[in-house]
């Protein structure tokens, strides 16, 4: 019998055939050899050089292309609703994407430079055992929104093939009504998710040219419907969509101005979160910087402003407002289902099913994988989780959580509070308590003396901001679900992703003040270990925490050793 070294000569063919010849030789393909720990394999190890290639344009085209989507083109119109002008509604999206951009560009400053994801680099805020906590926190939200993203890109589908098969609207629905889905939409959501295979097959690393094309055909097709909104309307009629009445009251307008803009950040706190999984692969210590800094805050207010746009003049036109894209195409085909209404609405809602798989990739697929990989880094890597991200979005049939479950989708748009805090800690603990040093060996070892291992593996001055931070608007989240519980809770609630990530950044800062961390290494020039980190990538070293810190102290002397437990303590 050959040997598992002699896998590496055999073609894929052949070692598919051999994984399933057996159950133990399943098992052994299974595993990854490059996991000698917990801790650690092929995707939590630092970026290598050779998969280092996102540039900055591959950045922009990223946060370009992730700002054209159903969410964003939809953003106008609660803002809207309120009584507020298109200009005040444009501002609202503009300022809150501004400051998206800068906390994207603060919390991916890490990642750049040490090339390491948010699995890891929790780990020196939150303790080598206490990053389970965050990880599990943030799969939760892929897991479900990978599922509902599914969805929407099966209903763009099913409206492509409305454009092509005159017949596909009468189709007989042969699915109970209690299943919440149509014959035509069970169709798109199969197509979509095959759709989605060949995608899942990309390395994080290399998937920026997903984003490249999106970053093109989605503005296009945006801008199509906008020529053909206000050709056929004569112009834009956006005075049609302001009510004036709706403002019952200043203060009331006011606080409904700040709970939109605190929408337009809980919409984009799962990419707050996730950018250390994509700024790990920068090519350059700064491509993340200008890339993620111009496009999310200009590319989301065109969007938005399209939507706007659209919208006013189809309500000037037919006296109702599709605020959906969806509703949109759809009304185009009911008002008319001539050839070339067909083929608009064909290419219109192509691009938005594509736009809605490159965003489910990047919000969903590449931090669940991410997290599943830190989870089970035995036998999970980056491919093998976005899979397994697939299977889960399926098995979650989210068409009924689209269409019974509002209080649960309340509860994951109030789920940035809990984001917030999280994403505070990070940035205070790198720039502030650390100075921009992390200890890479530290990250890959259980080792008690490991500077990140704090009381037990968890930095409870981490998990004590995380709860000051989501305690303000928690009472106010408790109150969207129809729990009458006073004003004051439901404006610190409007103020939620805002208020916990402020609350959590204090906490964090004066805790810090008061208990000092372990190991921290405050008084070293800022980001002076970022050369020794990217020696050990530039050379290849392994990463063998645990044999490190052992050797060191076996070196130790007695005082050496005593100073050692002191400053762990």
């Amino acid at each position: 019998m050959s040997s598992p070294d002699n896998n590496v000569q055999l073609s894929r063919l052949q070692r598919v055939r051999r994984a399933f010849s057996s159950t133990s030789a399943f098992h052994q393909a299974l595993i990854l050899k490059s996991s000698t720990s917990i801790l650690i394999n092929e995707d939590l190890a630092p970026t290598p050089p050779i998969r280092q290639r996102w540039t900055v344009w591959s950045f922009f085209a990223y946060w370009w292309s992730e700002s054209w989507n159903v969410s964003t083109w939809s953003v106008g119109a609660a803002i809207i609703t309120l009584g507020a002008t298109v200009r005040d509604a444009l501002l609202v999206v503009l300022f809150a994407n501004l400051l998206s951009a800068v906390v994207i560009v603060l919390n991916g400053r890490a990642a750049a430079r040490y090339h390491i994801g948010y699995p890891v680099l929790s780990r020196s805020s939150f303790g080598i055992y206490g990053q389970y906590f965050v990880v599990v926190l943030r799969s939760i939200l892929g897991i479900i929104w990978g599922g509902v993203q599914l969805y929407f890109e099966g209903q763009f589908i099913s409206i492509c093939l409305r454009c092509i098969f005159p017949g596909w609207a009468r189709i007989q629905n042969t699915i109970p009504a209690s299943q919440h889905i149509t014959t035509q939409e069970m169709i798109g959501f199969f197509l979509a998710f095959c759709f989605t295979i060949p995608f899942l097959f990309i390395h994080t690393s290399k998937i920026t040219h997903l984003f490249s094309v999106k970053s093109v055909i989605m503005p296009a097709a945006g801008l199509g419907i906008v020529i053909w909104a206000t050709s056929e309307n004569g112009g834009v009629s956006s005075d049609n969509l302001i009510d004036s009445s709706a403002r019952t009251s200043t203060a009331v307008f006011a606080w409904g101005i700040i709970s939109q803009f605190n929408s337009v950040m809980g919409a984009n706190s799962a990419l707050l979160v996730t950018v250390p999984d994509l700024a790990r692969y920068s090519k350059t210590r700064n491509a993340q910087l200008w890339g993620q800094l111009i496009s999310l805050p200009i590319g989301q207010t065109l969007c938005a402003a399209f939507g706007v746009i659209s919208t006013s003049a189809v309500l000037n036109m037919w006296g109702e407002a599709y605020w959906n894209p969806y509703a949109l195409l759809n009304g185009i085909l009911d008002h008319s289902y001539s050839s070339s209404a067909r083929a608009g609405v064909f290419f219109a809602s192509a691009s938005f099913a594509f736009a809605t798989l490159g965003t489910s990739i990047a919000c969903n697929f590449i931090p669940f994988a991410a997290d599943v990989t830190c989870l089970v880094p035995k036998y999970i890597n980056i491919i093998r989780g976005q899979f397994l991200m697939l299977i889960i979005a399926f098995a979650i049939v989210p068409w009924r959580i689209v269409a019974t479950a509002n209080g649960f989708l309340n509860f994951l748009g109030g789920y940035s509070i809990f984001q917030g805090p999280v994403v505070a800690i990070m940035i205070i603990d790198y720039f502030w308590v650390r100075r921009g040093n992390i200890a890479m060996n530290d990250l890959y070892t259980r080792s008690s003396w490991g500077r990140y291992h704090y009381f037990h593996g968890f930095n409870l001055r981490a998990f004590v901001s995380f709860v000051i931070g989501f305690l303000l608007p928690l009472p106010g989240f408790a109150a969207s679900f129809g729990y009458d519980i006073g004003t004051a809770a439901p404006r610190m609630y409007a103020l939620g992703w805002v208020l916990s990530f402020l609350m959590g950044a204090l906490s964090y800062f004066v805790i810090c003040l008061i208990f000092k961390v372990p190991g921290g290494d405050g008084s070293h020039p800022f980001e002076s270990r970022v050369a020794d980190a990217q020696q050990i990538i530039n050379e290849g070293v392994h990463l063998d925490g645990e044999a490190e810190k052992e050797r060191d102290l076996d070196h130790a002397g007695s005082t050496t050793t005593k100073e050692a437990r002191s400053t762990m303590v």
